[in-house]
């Protein structure tokens, strides 16, 4: 006799799995009465110094998708691993796609997702900054041509609040404290501490820009594999030797209550 391989129920007769992956088509039906929300983790698979592997911006948004699902009812989407990371081809392993495309995909994901019973869809997105113009565009996409109740959630703007307090760095820009810090908290075992080091952008940067995640970036400007390779010969931009498990935490639970306060608020019709 084989075994079931259908994961086990709740009592509620709601499959253990929030993963759709993980899932059957029966299950998600199942799970569409419980909920019309899914988590969207959106990344890039690009280089982050020497210190930290290429699924950073993946491994985080997935990873806090996981613990957002387990204290909500919300669903986890597959993650999307490539992004809109030209800047980053100035080392190995880094995959880049075009805006266009990166744009397309994105929303036909989330589309094929509204014909089968979502309803609201949250677009973690772990390659922040870098891709938040892309994302935007799809939100707006989304809503005004699949009334879908679209987001983007850039993990920066949940833990700022809370990264401002902790931050010990002066500078933390690209695999630098807060990353470093939350892969520390999720995922210790990818960190090399030893290999870390610190790497200092220039003391000034032009009027109304900043080399700071939580800087003063008053317009939109982005970075070319050229500039990148000039800053940083290990290419993070900051001080990931800053970094502890005990920031990361906070910034994690941050970035998760946030987002599950927003969860709840959909899923009641608020």
């Amino acid at each position: 006799m084989t075994s079931d391989p259908t994961p086990e129920a709740d009592e509620d007769g709601a499959p253990e799995t929030t993963r759709v992956a993980e899932m059957t088509w029966r299950e998600i039906e199942t799970a569409l009465e419980r909920t019309t929300t899914l988590l969207v983790p959106v990344g890039s698979t690009e280089q982050h110094g020497t210190h930290m592997p290429l699924g950073v911006d993946v491994f985080m948004p997935e990873a806090i998708g996981e613990l957002i699902a387990e204290r909500s009812p919300a669903l986890l989407a597959p993650p999307i691993w490539y992004g809109v990371s030209p800047h980053h081809t100035f080392k190995p392993g880094t995959f880049t796609v075009s805006t266009e495309t990166f744009q397309r995909y994105v929303f036909d994901v989330c589309a094929s997702a509204a014909d089968w019973g979502i309803e609201n869809v949250l677009l973690l997105n772990g390659h922040y900054l870098a891709q938040d113009p892309e994302l935007e565009v799809v939100v707006r996409e989304l809503r005004t041509e699949r009334d879908v109740e679209a987001f983007h959630v850039p993990l920066v703007n949940l833990f700022g609040d809370v990264a401002e307090e902790i931050r010990t760095g002066d500078v933390s820009f690209h695999a630098s404290e807060f990353e470093t810090s939350i892969m520390l908290d999720l995922f210790p075992e990818l960190v090399d501490m030893d290999a870390a080091e610190a790497v200092e952008p220039p003391e000034e940067s032009l009027a109304l820009t900043d080399y700071d995640a939580l800087g003063d970036n008053e317009v939109g400007w982005a970075l070319t594999a050229a500039d990148m390779a000039e800053l940083t010969p290990a290419g993070n931009i900051g001080d990931p030797t800053v970094a502890t498990e005990e920031k990361g935490e906070a910034l994690v639970e941050a970035a998760v209550a946030g987002v599950c306060e927003l969860v709840d608020e959909l899923e009641s019709g608020e």
